[in-house]
């Protein structure tokens, strides 16, 4: 003992020995300056080895609490975990805390490598772990984890597969699931940073003993832990190195032929983990074992989810043999793809119905696995699909056949890769004649539904590519809106209309002067068919080329559609000579209209809706000339503006709208000649009728334009400050 260290110490000691307390402790290490490691040890050196079990351990205890708050040498801190290391093959009840004061040592101190293998060595030789009980396991298990996570480099230069192999050793037998969740992270370390050079089955076997995980959790576990979570773990350690690939693919494959559907289904997400992680390592031999267990399951099973879960498993499996990294590895992926393929083939061959469908699914999950798989399936099996839908002599099969020619055409269009390889291969003028054939022949009128969607993924391919402007010769635009057209006006079809909306937008310059005339004819004939199709596709530079056709449409005809079309026209136009004309020429028609509309046929909502959308777009330029004359024609009684005093709901709707298109836009435009009116618009009316008028759709109307108001307020200001707008 030094010279600095009085009877104080032993007594202060002893003192904490007989009744252990934290002030006791505090009171220590006030004077623990003066003390140094050594001192401790021998002042607590009888009560260590006592063979009294409480006894040593409180003078473990006291010697972990005090010396990890001191400043210590190396060689102190090395002496110190040599100490306590030999102290683990103590009692079961000592135990627990020398594990835990070695892990905050492990954690707060930066320790020398010769002391971290110490640490480890000793842990290996003389505990035994698995004797102990569940928690002193888990502090066990905490040791060896705060070991990887700060030293790894240490034990792997120090220790190497020695320390794997010990590890094997320390963890085998374990089955509580709190212990195994730490167990499974600490496996992947070892897997993914350590040597395991001829001991690859050994680790392979502490992970897969687990496998499948079948864990229902108590309900009185302390600390909840899932299947999942279970599950979630131990995929981590089957995917952590490829050096496992040569044990995996054959368990796994073992394990889906079980006859336990769990069992199964679980294989197939850990296939999928595994294939992405180092697919590309595996062998002719292991792809063909894979693909021969999931091809079986989908030709001859009759579980659905399983099915599924094994067709995702075959996109894992092409993802893997269509990547550019593949060919490294020895693995040739054109000519097993061309194996699968004629399998799928030869199935087809059979003339079975039964063996469209998976043979379909299967192609779909290639498309889904990457671009190069999409294309593969565009240049090798498409074009058989196509030729098998001209020769088979029955209905159903042609049916299924149109159906999955339309499915593999939605996966392509899914995702741009997979459109941009599958495009290069894709014969446009086949499918495009399969298509379009049918939508003529109006003996297939079953089949026209699948063909339209058909044409609708065609075009989504092609828009997705940009075919459109590299290769616009690969598709016929116009036939195809000649024929949808056609159908269109023979039988009503919500496909069809958006087929035609989509092209007007994409490719306006196909849609013909000749056949919006035509439409326009047939409107003013009053085919129902012509009015739907023109407000589909008379779009943009298209409407506003045929405005003033429009004009004499809706005057002729006074229709909903039309004034909508019109109203978008209105909108577009930026030359005030055309502007002028439409307001002169049917301003007071269209109000005359939506007025009797609201009217007779009591649709008042419709009627204002439109009507605010057509003031809208009236004062949307605030620079153009406006005559305030069809208003005051309208809304006048004595020469005298009153507009809210009118009894008609409908009359004070359209006002309102009026009303709201000010406060949208601010102000009227520069030019409006009445100023009669701006003052007439008093909010104080709005909101009178907005709370007392027996009318709900005037109450609707005015409450919308009392929100339009407050959006103008700024803060502090009150609803009279905006008595002039």
């Amino acid at each position: 003992m030094t010279k600095e260290s009085p009877i104080y110490l032993k007594d202060a000691c002893d003192d904490y020995l007989r009744e252990p307390t934290g002030e006791k402790v505090s009171a220590i290490l006030y004077h623990g300056h003066k003390y140094s490691v050594l001192d401790f040890v021998e002042v607590l050196q009888t009560e260590i080895t006592s063979k009294e079990d409480n006894m040593r351990l409180n003078a473990v205890t006291l010697l972990i609490d005090v010396t990890l708050q001191m400043a210590m040498s190396d060689a102190e801190v090395k002496v110190l975990i040599e100490f306590l290391c030999g102290r683990l093959s103590d009692k079961y009840n000592v135990i627990p805390t020398i594990l835990t004061g070695l892990s905050r040592f492990v954690q707060e101190w930066k320790l020398q490598p010769v002391t971290v293998c110490t640490i480890a060595k000793e842990m290996f030789n003389s505990v035994d772990v698995q004797a102990l009980h569940q928690d002193t396991r888990l502090k066990a298990y905490c040791l060896i984890n705060d070991l990887l996570q700060k030293h790894l480099m240490c034990l792997k230069e120090g220790m190497g597969t020695k320390f794997v192999v010990n590890y094997i050793n320390l963890v085998d037998g374990e089955q509580d699931p709190r212990n195994l969740m730490l167990i499974f992270n600490m496996t992947v370390k070892l897997l993914q940073h350590f040597p395991i050079d001829g001991i690859e089955d050994t680790m392979f076997d502490v992970i897969s003993c687990y496998y499948p995980v079948d864990f229902t959790p108590p309900p009185d576990m302390e600390v909840p832990v899932t299947t999942e979570d279970l599950t979630s773990r131990l995929n981590n350690c089957f995917v952590a190195s490829d050096r496992l690939a040569p044990h995996v693919f054959p368990f796994l494959s073992e394990k889906f032929n079980s006859s336990l559907m769990q069992t199964r289904m679980q294989s197939c997400e850990t296939l999928k983990l595994c294939l992405s992680a180092y697919g590309t390592s595996c062998s002719v031999e292991q792809v063909t074992l894979i693909w021969n267990d999931m091809k079986q399951e989908i030709f001859g099973g009759v579980n659905r989810d399983l099915r599924q879960k094994c067709l995702e498993v075959v996109t894992a499996l092409f993802a893997v043999l269509t990547s550019p990294n593949v060919k490294q590895k020895g693995l040739d992926p054109s000519q097993f793809l061309e194996r699968v393929f004629d399998f799928c083939k030869e199935k087809l061959s059979y003339s079975e119905v039964k063996y469209l469908r998976p043979t379909a699914l299967i192609l779909i999950s290639v498309i889904r696995s990457s671009g190069p798989g999409s294309g593969l399936v565009v240049e090798m099996c498409l074009p058989w699909f196509c030729e098998q839908y001209h020769t088979t002599d029955s209905d159903s099969v042609r049916q299924i056949l149109l159906d999955e020619i339309v499915n593999f055409l939605t996966e392509m269009q899914a995702d741009r890769s997979r459109a941009n390889t599958a495009v290069k291969y894709l014969q446009w003028d086949k499918l495009q004649g399969i298509f379009l054939r049918i939508l003529e022949d109006n003996d297939l009128t079953e089949l026209h539904s699948t063909a339209l969607s058909g044409v609708s993924e065609i075009l989504n391919i092609y828009h997705l590519t940009g075919q459109n402007k590299d290769k616009p010769g690969l598709l016929d635009i116009r036939q195809v809106v000649r024929c949808v057209y056609n159908l269109l006006m023979s039988s009503e079809c919500a496909e069809g209309l958006q087929i035609l909306a989509v092209i007007s937008k994409e490719h306006p310059e196909v849609i013909d002067t000749i056949l919006i005339q035509e439409l326009l004819a047939k409107v003013e004939s009053g085919v129902d068919a012509a009015r739907k199709i023109l407000s589909r596709i008379l779009t943009g530079s298209l409407l506003t080329l045929h405005s003033p056709r429009l004009v004499k449409v809706f005057l002729e005809k006074r229709d909903c559609e039309i004034l909508s079309l019109l109203t978008t026209a209105i909108s577009l136009q930026e030359s005030s000579e055309i502007f002028k004309f439409c307001q002169d020429s049917i301003f007071y028609p269209i109000l005359d209209f939506l007025t009797q509309l609201a009217i007779k046929n009591e649709d008042i909502e419709k009627a204002v809706l439109l009507f605010q959308e057509f003031t809208i777009a009236l004062f949307k330029n605030k620079e153009r000339e406006m005559d305030m004359t069809v208003f005051r024609k309208r809304f006048t009684r004595n020469e005298r503006f009153k507009p809210f005093s009118c009894d008609s709901p409908a009359t004070q709707t359209m006002l309102t709208a009026i009303y709201s298109a000010v406060l949208m836009f601010g102000s009227l435009p520069a030019t409006f000649h009445d100023r009669e009116i701006t003052a007439s618009l008093d909010h104080t009316t709005v909101v009178k009728l907005a709370v007392s008028s027996p009318d709900s759709i005037t109450v609707k109307s005015m409450t919308s334009a009392i929100g339009l108001l407050l959006n103008r307020l700024e803060e502090g200001q009150q609803l009279d400050d905006l008595k002039n707008l």
